[in-house]
């Protein structure tokens, strides 16, 4: 066998091998647990990582019976570049308390993404009873403020609030040592202009505290500043006395729709410990030696245990519509200050070729919600939907990063063409008006090519040439031999059928009075396209509501804006939306409710108590394209 025949072999053998490991590579679905052993009062965050996927949607997740939710979802997604390999990638990540000790197999979880059903890894996690006020592997502990065993720095000598009188009121004395407070950097805004918010826990007491409800902050979208619960603190004075503050969450909402918006409460629950002072008294032990005394062991008889949840108080946010006046065509929802830049892959093409129009837009603001713009093209110039990605910096206040936009295109005929100009608006809410840039022309031209036309999707582009047909057919003839027999078969089938048909012709002419009523009479009926959700909020059944209405709006959806059920998503339904004409506020209220079902989806516990609030919202979005008469 000569050298070249088995260079040939051996290429044919490891071809499959090297596409297969090509095509492994392009979608990963990975989960991660951290850190891999806690403590029974600390939590460890559970990361759901899908990376170089397009559309993603059915997130399910595994079983979390054994742990409590105290965060999350939290999303994130963003571009990476090592070494010249680029990887794009979306993260899911929850927050997880263990009910209690043991081992335990968190099982994989599953999503469609692209069409495919992609599952992760299982992954496990150990559970001490030991506990860490200083968690170093990324989990954050339960939060213990000065805790017996562990003394944190900065603590304050002078600070004795923890000893308890005889005879003191103990929840005065609780309410004065120990609280939340709420912070935001502004309570009036336009829709899509960032606020941030901090829920703060102000202690002087010795406790250890558990979020037991995160605000789910329905009408924004939220971006999470830092790790939820952190177990670090910081010193802080307030109305001159010192506390030691924890941050329970930081987080950037952007409005999604304007009116008088509610900041939610935080819930912890605390565990607060007391030293009796006659017990100290009564065992001579002074007082600035309890930190030397508390490692050794406190006696129980000598602490007095107070349970107490406590809640920050509701906060009303203004959110002020976008102004009307002024607003240009091209306006699509940006709010903050951007750039925009335009260019060709190549300004010399074939009109057997393929190009490419990028357009980048970079800044600051809701840039995540940024959709694509209007392109002009010129007749003779087909185009295609863009490829989007995207490069974020979400822990920067508002957003900054930047977005490009692909445009594939093809030319049937040579030519000079001059791609118009781009035109994209935004508004500067610190300006409060709108500003819209424009990018240069570009000139393109097109040399006669092969004759083949050129079939651009995306990144992917392949030629067509009526020339080789023939070729082709002998080429492959069982792709065109195993067609035509189906249709011979499915012709011989369908006449079948139709000589059978033709005898209950007659019999079905003899009921067809009796039919005619009975079809009219469906015919006026109006037809719930909720029906299915509206069953499961009447039977209480949380899970199928949920499921069921994210069916059915999104059916809904399709069938009004003309759209093809399998492609309808987030981003499409806004595209459409806005080509119809159909109000911004309608637009936001649909984004939100889809936003909130998915939330609920994607939760292991369903909120029961919002069924009633999110039906009557489909409700109105379902009356506000079919009005009543």
């Amino acid at each position: 066998m000569s050298l070249s025949l088995k260079k040939l072999l051996l290429l044919g053998i490891l071809l499959p091998i090297i596409s297969q490991q090509a095509l492994l590579a392009q979608a990963r679905f990975t989960a991660t647990i951290n850190p891999s052993s806690i403590g029974k009062n600390e939590t460890a965050e559970l990361r759901l990582m899908i990376e170089n996927t397009g559309q993603v949607e059915q997130l399910v997740l595994p079983s979390l019976k054994d742990f409590i939710v105290v965060s999350g979802p939290n999303q994130e997604s963003g571009i990476q570049n090592n070494n010249g390999v680029t990887k794009q990638y979306i993260g899911v990540s929850y927050q997880l308390r263990p009910k209690q000790k043991g081992n335990f197999t968190i099982g994989p979880a599953s999503v469609k993404a692209d069409g495919k059903i992609l599952k992760t890894n299982a992954v496990t996690i150990e559970v001490t009873n030991s506990s860490s006020t200083n968690n170093q592997n990324g989990g954050s502990s339960a939060l213990n403020p000065f805790s017996f065993f562990d003394e944190p720095v900065q603590q304050q000598a002078d600070n004795r609030d923890f000893i308890i009188k005889k005879g003191e009121n103990i929840a005065a004395k609780i309410d004065k040592n120990i609280f939340i407070k709420v912070d935001v950097d502004k309570t009036s805004c336009y829709i899509g202009e960032p606020i941030v918010v901090t829920y703060k826990l102000f202690t002087r007491l010795k406790s250890e505290s558990n979020i037991t409800k995160n605000p789910s902050f329905n009408g924004f979208s939220v971006i999470d500043l830092g790790q939820p619960g952190s177990s670090f603190y910081s010193i802080e004075k307030l109305n001159g006395r010192a506390y030691n503050v924890y941050t329970l969450r930081k987080s950037q909402l952007y409005p999604l729709q304007a009116g008088a918006m509610d900041i939610e409460t935080v819930e912890v629950e605390n565990n607060i410990h007391f030293i009796k002072e006659t017990f100290l008294r009564s065992h001579q032990v002074n007082a600035n030696d309890i930190s030397n005394w508390e490692r050794t062991g406190i006696p129980s008889e000598a602490m007095q245990d107070e349970k107490v949840t406590l809640q920050s108080k509701p906060i009303v946010i203004s959110v002020k519509p976008l102004p009307d006046t002024n607003k240009p065509a091209s306006f699509r929802g940006a709010v903050g200050n951007f750039t925009l830049q335009t260019g060709v892959e190549k300004n010399n093409l074939f009109s057997n070729d393929a190009g490419k129009l990028q357009l980048v837009i970079e800044g600051q603001g809701n840039i995540d919600l940024v959709n694509s713009p209007e392109i002009a093209w010129l007749p003779g110039i087909e185009s295609y939907e863009p490829k989007v990605t995207e490069s974020l910096n979400k822990q920067a206040v508002p957003v900054k990063g930047s977005k490009r936009f692909e445009y594939p295109f093809t030319v049937a005929k040579e030519g000079t063409y001059t791609l118009p100009a781009v035109e994209y608006s935004y508004f500067d809410p610190l300006l409060k008006k709108y500003k819209t840039i424009t990018s240069k022309q570009i000139v393109i031209t097109v040399a006669k090519g092969t004759g083949k036309i050129p079939v651009a999707k995306n990144d992917l582009i392949t030629e067509n040439s009526n020339g080789h047909f023939t070729e082709t057919v002998f080429t492959n003839r069982l792709w065109f031999i195993f067609p035509v027999a189906l249709l011979i078969f499915a012709g011989l089938f369908f006449w079948i059928k139709t000589e059978n048909n033709k005898e209950k012709t007659k019999a079905i002419a003899l009921k067809q009075k009796e039919i005619k009523p009975v079809i009219v009479e469906k015919i006026n009926q109006v037809v719930n396209p909720l029906a299915s959700t509206e069953a499961m909020l009447v039977q209480h059944d949380s899970k199928r509501f949920y499921e069921a209405l994210n069916i059915e709006l999104r059916k809904f959806l399709a069938g009004q804006l003309e759209v093809p059920g399998e492609t309808i998503n987030k981003k499409r339904i806004a595209e459409e939306l806005d080509k119809k004409g159909v109000a911004v506020g309608t637009g936001l209220q649909i984004q939100q409710l889809l936003y909130d079902v998915e939330w609920q989806l994607y939760t292991p516990s369903t909120d029961e108590n919002k069924m009633e609030e999110m039906y009557q919202a489909a409700n109105t979005i379902v009356h506000s394209f079919n009005p009543v008469s």
